[in-house]
């Protein structure tokens, strides 16, 4: 397109240069002729000048010896100046015609000064006078004569050139008028040609582009041209197939990358090897796009790669046709430098038979991924008969990521069958040491349980003793009744002890938390531990909950049995509360004792640590936490040292 331009703009340059060459040329023509008009006229004037001159001295000459006579010298002036004036125009004339009739007029002028200087200076004869003036005349009609014929032919000569000098001052006007009509004639053409030569590909390529925008990628003009825009428009057609595979790729690896993380997010979730065979067979499938996928394992034996199920296009006989000595394995996966394994149609006749299966499977092409853990080779991922063509590069990094995704999800499932043995030992041993723990707080209550049981007994042999000796039989009844009465006392008793004590799992139901508190204290039987122990219990309205009443009664009993081993004996009070804030049912136990040192309130929680020394296992605090974290709560222990210490405990309340 530069190039055109420059063509183009030079071409108009050439036609104006020569256009105003020739006007110039003309110009030139038409001022030379023009300056010969010039001097035409002014020998016209010298000629007219002439003329006067003759005529003066003629009137002079007819005026001498008169009245009206001037004197001598004016005519002898004029016929000076009539000297010169011939003089001036046979200097001027080059043309023949003009030039022998000067040379004529100036010989006739000299003839007209001598015929005048003979009349002038003659006196005696005065026929001779008159001759010589009418000799003069003559001379003189002569001379006016020959000058007019030289003005005729002046004036002829004149207008001939007068006339070609217009001829070439029209043609030249016609000329520059004609050149000036094709300069911008030629200027529009190439402006229009110019114009649409720019405007042309500048839509094609505005609509191009717009297209483009819209989201067609890949679309093409069809203009072309060997200017700069035809190479502008290769270059979006090019860039257009670029963007169209450039969005390709990006559509591809997005929905390689959806697959990868449909495939990869379930693998770390699920606890079941046989479900990770399943997802990542299927998902791989799907997103590599092939007939056959699946994952080869090391046996129990760690001797030959076994072929699992379910896969992707295996059945389970299928499948167990597919297995390969560990050591071939491991020849292909040194041989590829531990690279995900690529083998085309070309070289498949170089893979192991163990690989590619049973004779009903027809393996054309495959891609071996990697399964590896802590180093070693555990495992290798299956694809074989592509969909579409051969695997490329692309499908070995997807396979490259699933793999080290399958050997996270594998290994998290060995750790989760580790973990749940694991969490069998300990809930065992949790278990056996709740029990524990009951058992020292059944010692605990020993002696409590005793004072209760003691005291029906006590009644009940004194009704019995009562009843030997009575003989009527109404007051028999009555002391029956008493017995009746402190004999099912006793049985409670014993049942809640039996009840507490029994080993049985979680049991859940919808509680009242304030019965459960008031059954708790009944429990703890605090007037025989100290008597001088006060009790304010403040039970506020509160919703039920959902938990296991003898677990949550045995949490009460620790922290009370807490409480009243930090008091002195001296007496002092626990406060027990109840109250519910934002959905939560708030239990609050709070006592003056002697409160628990800095040191020893960090150290609450470890199993085993305990400052009763004889008299506690230091399991009591670990296992009331464990029960509460059970029931979705939380226990909170705040202490100030000779002040008291105060145990909050907050429950969800019932849905």
């Amino acid at each position: 397109m530069k190039k055109k331009i420059i063509a183009y703009l030079v071409m108009l340059f050439l036609f104006f240069s020569l256009g105003a060459g020739i006007s110039i040329v003309y110009i030139r023509i038409s001022t030379s002729e023009l300056q010969k008009i010039i001097e035409l006229h002014s020998i016209e004037i010298l000629r007219q000048d002439l003329i006067i001159k003759i005529q003066n001295v003629e009137k002079d000459l007819m005026m001498y010896d008169t009245v009206m006579s001037k004197n001598l010298d004016r005519i002898v002036s004029d016929v000076t100046d009539l000297d010169n004036s011939i003089s001036i125009c046979s200097g001027c004339h080059h043309v023949p015609a003009i030039s022998a009739k000067i040379d004529k007029a100036k010989g006739m002028v000299e003839g007209f000064k001598k015929s005048l200087s003979y009349y002038i200076t003659a006196s005696a004869d005065e026929n001779r006078i008159q001759a010589l003036k009418i000799e003069s005349f003559k001379e003189g009609s002569n001379l006016v004569q020959l000058t007019e014929e030289m003005a005729v032919i002046a004036n002829q000569k004149l207008q001939s050139i007068t006339s070609d000098i217009i001829r070439d001052v029209k043609s030249a006007q016609h000329i520059l008028l004609a050149t000036l009509a094709c300069a911008f004639m030629i200027s529009l053409w190439v402006a229009v040609r110019l114009t649409r030569m720019i405007i042309t590909p500048i839509r094609e390529l505005i609509t191009v582009s717009r297209r483009i925008a819209s989201g067609n990628l890949g679309f093409k003009t069809t203009y072309s041209d060997s200017t700069e825009f035809g190479e502008l428009a290769s270059s979006f057609n090019d860039m257009s197939s670029s963007l169209e595979e450039t969005n390709e790729k990006i559509v591809s690896n997005f929905n390689n990358l959806a697959g990868l993380y449909r495939i990869t997010l379930p693998l770390h979730a699920i606890t079941n090897i046989k479900n990770v065979f399943r997802e990542l067979s299927y998902g791989t499938a799907e997103i590599i796009g092939v007939e056959q996928c699946g994952i080869m394992l090391l046996d129990s034996d760690g001797r030959f790669f076994v072929h699992q199920t379910p896969a992707f296009g295996l059945d389970t006989l299928q499948s167990q046709s597919i297995r390969e000595k560990k050591e071939d394995v491991l020849s292909l996966y040194y041989a590829r430098q531990r690279r995900t394994h690529i083998i085309n149609e070309s070289d498949i006749q170089d893979v192991p038979a163990g690989l590619q299966g049973g004779d009903g499977l027809y393996v054309r092409n495959m891609i071996l991924g990697w399964v590896r853990q802590k180093g070693d080779l555990v495992g290798v991922i299956r694809l074989a008969n592509k969909t579409e063509g051969d695997f490329h590069e692309e499908e070995a990094r997807l396979i490259g990521i699933i793999s080290n995704n399958v050997s996270v999800a594998v290994e998290n499932i060995r750790l989760y069958e580790d973990l749940k043995e694991q969490m069998k030992e300990l809930q065992s041993a949790q278990e056996q040491l709740v029990q524990a723990a009951k058992l020292a707080a059944i010692g605990e209550l020993a002696s409590n349980v005793a004072h209760e049981i003691n005291n029906p007994l006590t009644s009940i042999v004194g009704y019995a003793e009562l009843i030997k000796e009575e003989t009527d039989l109404e007051t028999i009844m009555k002391d029956i009744q008493i017995i009746e009465k402190e004999s099912l006392r006793a049985r409670d008793i014993v049942q809640e002890l039996l009840t507490f004590s029994k080993k049985k799992p979680l049991s859940l139901a919808k509680i009242d938390l304030n019965n459960l508190l008031t059954d708790s204290v009944t429990l703890v039987s605090v007037p025989q531990k100290s008597p001088h122990l006060n009790i304010v219990e403040d039970y506020g309205n509160i919703p039920l909950i959902i938990g296991d009443p003898n677990q949550l009664k045995q949490v009460i009993l620790n922290i009370m049995n807490n409480a009243i081993d930090a008091i002195s004996d001296n007496g002092g009070k626990i406060s027990i509360k109840t109250a519910v804030k934002d959905t939560n049912a708030i239990i609050e136990i709070s006592d003056n004792g002697k409160g628990i040192p800095d040191e020893v309130l960090s150290r609450m929680f470890e199993p085993f640590f305990t400052t009763k020394k004889d008299k506690g296992t230091g399991l009591g605090l670990p296992i009331t936490r464990k029960i509460i974290e059970s029931h979705n709560g939380r226990l909170h222990i705040e202490s100030i040292e000779g002040m008291g210490t105060r145990v909050t405990i907050s429950l969800p309340v019932a849905a």
